[in-house]
Order: C-alpha cells, then structure tokens, then sequence
C-alpha cells in the first residue's frame, strides 16, 4: 500500500498521494513554500512521476507570484487551475 510521497523541493517540498489504495493514478496533494501550504484544484495524474512535475511547475509558479494570492485563493490562469493558501495550524 502506498501511502504518497513527499519530496524536498527547492526550499519546500512536494506532497503527492494515489487516488486510490490499488490506483496508477496520482493527486498533488500540497505544494509546500515558505511555511504555507496551497492545494491545487483536484486533478489525476497517471503516474507519481507526472504527479511530482505538475507539483514542481506549481512550485516555481508560486516562487515568482506567491505575492499575488490573497484570501486563501488564486485562478491561476497559466496553470489552468486555482491554488487555495491553507490556514497555518498553531
């Protein structure tokens, strides 16, 4: 059973899971930046390795625009997707 990976990614990481226990396909579930975490409109992947890429374009999206979310929520237009900023737990 494959419970997801998270993969260190630049000064971050990636946070990628199966869509199911005995699925080929994957979701992203996070992409971690500067202490905050944002989830990408739910989408499938058809393996960990196109899962993680997406992740990463995300990731480098976030790099050059994190400014730019505000209200926990962003229409990424690029991306063709919408990015949620998740709360910090204390």
């Amino acid at each position: 059973m494959n419970i997801g990976i998270i993969q260190p990614y630049s000064n971050g990481f990636l946070d990628v899971v199966p869509e199911g226990e005995d699925s080929d396909y994957w979701q992203i579930a996070a992409v971690h930046i500067n202490g905050q975490a944002y989830c990408p409109t739910p989408g499938l992947y058809r393996s960990e390795k196109a899962a993680l890429a997406k992740a990463a374009q995300i990731y480098d999206w976030l790099a050059d625009h994190e400014g730019e979310i505000s209200n926990g929520a962003y229409n990424c237009s690029q991306l063709k997707l919408i990015l949620w900023q998740q709360p910090k737990v204390s």
